[in-house]
């Protein structure tokens, strides 16, 4: 256990699992964080499951708390004391109103969001609902006589208000959030045994997010259980109709806790918020088998755009990197036309850049020149700067190609500035590659040979290999090169080049400090 302290408020939080960053914020509120320890989830992602204000080990909540804002404000000063930019969001219950209201509140620090068995509204026809699924329980299981018992008290009145209490109250009627209670009673009698809950007082627990819905951006995850009797499927299609390019999940044999009743359904789900980045990691360190067993997995299973649009990018770049380039354009196409089709302008981004990229490397500068420009204005209008950099980049060794010499040195120039002044240390390699190729094209070998050693040096550093379309441009200028030079001279200003550092290579400081 690990404590921070948020505007004086001390919380607890625990730590476990490896990957990318993700809190699980559990529900209640009151309710302790136990329950919600998935292990399925931490073999993909380091998992913060924090105990929220007013449970566990952590102090009771700030006078005045409100039901969702507090909350999300504390969460904000864990993500703070963290120190990281970025991370996914599990919010189950009110703990999904919770990370609705932090995404709203932050979407910058958002990389991914799954709203578990929650709502975007709290009204008062929602309670009304929930008292009816509640009251037609014991029909479900009319074999059962302990079922009527779970569902009356559930609904019946705190007898007194202490912790206690409520936390008896809430283990007669768990049952009721289970699509089959009795039939598992064994595998979750232990939940029912071990949870603990804490009386929690606000001047209101109604909310609303219905109408800010359009702004949460970050890939986003709904899911519930079909026999969810509080957050079913009816507030799911609400979240999931509000927020743009969301993916609904109904989990056939679920209630409430989805994550114990279905849990190797309900982990793969999660874990397809992650898909993006492991597969492009995969192609990054160069592992073409990675890359198809994950993409072509990803195909064969219903329900994502987003993620068959990336399935569909990652085997278009294998074929560039074979040089397989009419299988490129097909794949590539196809991942357009379903981006189109979902008219989601974000999911165009990836594959016109490789069409762009099979226009080039087939020798149609004009075709290429044209898709480059096309897509460096997408990202302007998408808001991706890092992006739209990376493409004036392939824009200028399409410039390059086409004879315009002195263009081509102006946009590496401009790349190689914003790469310095905005910290993008993870292009550098790419600069290497550009000052290699105008070396070559110059004719002094021995400084395309340092930049080719520099180059590799850089990528190996990163753990990763050229892309597809880079690794032409670097063969190149390694041939010229050898062939200039011959392979003792060669080996000798790449060791030369292998050691240097980018700030003396290139001539600039980093205006962004390292991170």
């Amino acid at each position: 256990m690990t404590y921070c302290t948020v505007d004086g408020t001390r919380l607890a939080y625990h730590l476990a699992g490896d990957g990318p960053m993700m809190i699980a914020h559990p529900g209640g509120p009151g309710v302790e964080y136990s329950y919600l320890r998935f292990p399925q989830l931490e073999k993909h992602f380091t998992m913060v499951y924090p105990e929220p204000a007013g449970t566990g080990a952590s102090d009771p909540l700030p006078e005045h708390a409100t039901y969702a804002g507090t909350y999300a404000d504390l969460l904000h000063g864990l993500i703070e004391h963290l120190a990281v930019p970025r991370v996914y969001l599990f919010g189950h219950s009110h703990g999904g109103v919770v990370a609705q209201q932090y995404a709203l509140d932050h979407p910058d620090r958002v990389a991914g969001l799954v709203l578990y068995s929650s709502t975007p509204v709290t009204d008062a026809d929602f309670w009304a609902a929930g008292s009816r699924q509640a009251a037609a329980y014991p029909h479900r299981h009319p074999d059962v006589p302990e079922a009527a018992a779970a569902a009356i008290a559930l609904e019946a009145p705190l007898p007194a208000q202490t912790d206690d209490a409520a936390t008896a109250r809430l283990s007669a009627g768990l049952p009721v959030y289970f699509a089959d209670f009795w039939g598992r009673r064994a595998e979750f009698q232990p939940l029912r045994d071990g949870l603990r809950t804490r009386l929690v007082d606000f001047a209101t627990t109604a909310i609303d997010h219905r109408p800010r819905l359009p702004e949460i951006t970050a890939p986003t995850l709904v899911i519930t259980g079909r026999h969810d009797f509080i957050c079913g499927p009816e507030w799911a299609r609400m979240l999931h109709t509000g927020i743009a390019g969301s993916r609904l999940v109904i989990l056939e044999d679920s209630g409430h806790f989805g994550h114990l009743e279905e849990p190797e359904t309900f982990a793969a789900e999660v874990r397809r918020l992650i898909f993006a980045e492991e597969v492009r990691g995969a192609f990054r360190r160069g592992d073409t088998a990675e890359v198809t067993r994950l993409a072509e997995a990803e195909l064969a299973r219903p329900g994502s755009t987003a993620s068959e649009v990336e399935a569909r990018y990652a085997l278009s770049r294998l074929a560039l990197r074979a040089d397989d380039l009419p299988r490129a354009e097909k794949l590539a196409s196809a991942a357009l036309d379903v981006a189109l089709r979902a008219g989601d302008r974000a999911l165009e981004e990836r594959p016109r850049h490789v069409l762009a990229a099979v226009a080039r490397l087939s020798g149609d500068l004009d075709l290429a020149r044209e898709r480059y420009l096309a897509s460096i204005e997408l990202n302007q209008e998408l808001g991706r700067p890092e992006t739209v950099n990376s493409e004036f980049y392939n824009l200028a060794f399409t410039e390059l190609h086409r004879g315009d010499l002195e263009l081509a040195r102006e946009l590496f120039d401009e790349v190689q500035q914003r790469v310095f002044r905005y910290g993008y240390r993870t292009f550098v390699p790419y600069l290497g590659i550009a000052a290699a190729a105008l070396a070559s094209v110059d004719g002094d070998q021995v400084r395309a040979t340092r930049m080719i050693g520099f180059t590799d040096s850089a990528f190996a550093a990163l753990g990763q290999v050229p892309d597809p379309d880079d690794a032409v441009e670097l063969g190149r200028a390694r041939t010229a090169a050898v062939s200039a030079l011959g392979e003792e001279r060669f080996a000798f200003a790449y060791a030369d080049g292998a050691v240097l550092e980018p700030e003396a290579v290139f001539g600039r400081t980093w205006s962004e400090p390292r991170t």
